[in-house]
């Protein structure tokens, strides 16, 4: 027998007693991202803006996540010398488990452009700040 939520309990009970159930009224966050470097992210090498992101996943955020206000995850990736994500670590959290999460999952799947220092592709590391905004309803319509 599968478990459910709480979430998942009351949307059963709801559409039972023939009301919307709450998660079709809310929508997944928007997603804003940044990636950069600070000065001392890579001290062997002087690194004076981030690689370019080839490939990218959007953070799957739980169905059952409700954001009042945006929040932000920061996170420093290592990159191997081909541009692959190697190492991920949450910087700052949300302060929610499931944002950190689902950020920390998704960045881990990115594709950087290989950082090249006089010829020679080298390991790197950057930060990516994730922001995840509520979605506003829609309006009646």
């Amino acid at each position: 027998m599968p478990r459910f939520n709480i979430a998942s309990a009351l949307n059963l009970i709801l559409m039972l007693l023939g009301a919307a159930p709450a998660m079709a009224m809310t929508a997944d966050p928007q997603v804003s991202t940044e990636v950069f470097v600070e000065a001392g992210d890579n001290p062997t090498f002087k690194l004076q803006q981030a690689p370019a992101v080839v490939y990218s996943t959007a953070p799957a955020t739980p169905p059952d996540t409700f954001l009042q206000a945006p929040m932000q995850v920061l996170l420093v990736a290592q990159l191997d010398e081909l541009g692959h994500v190697s190492n991920v670590m949450v910087a700052r959290s949300s302060g929610l488990r499931e944002l950190d999460r689902a950020a920390f999952t998704a960045v881990d799947q990115w594709r950087f452009d290989p950082v090249v220092v006089d010829g020679v592709a080298l390991h790197a590391r950057v930060r990516v700040r994730l922001t995840f905004v509520p979605t506003a309803e829609a309006s009646p319509g």
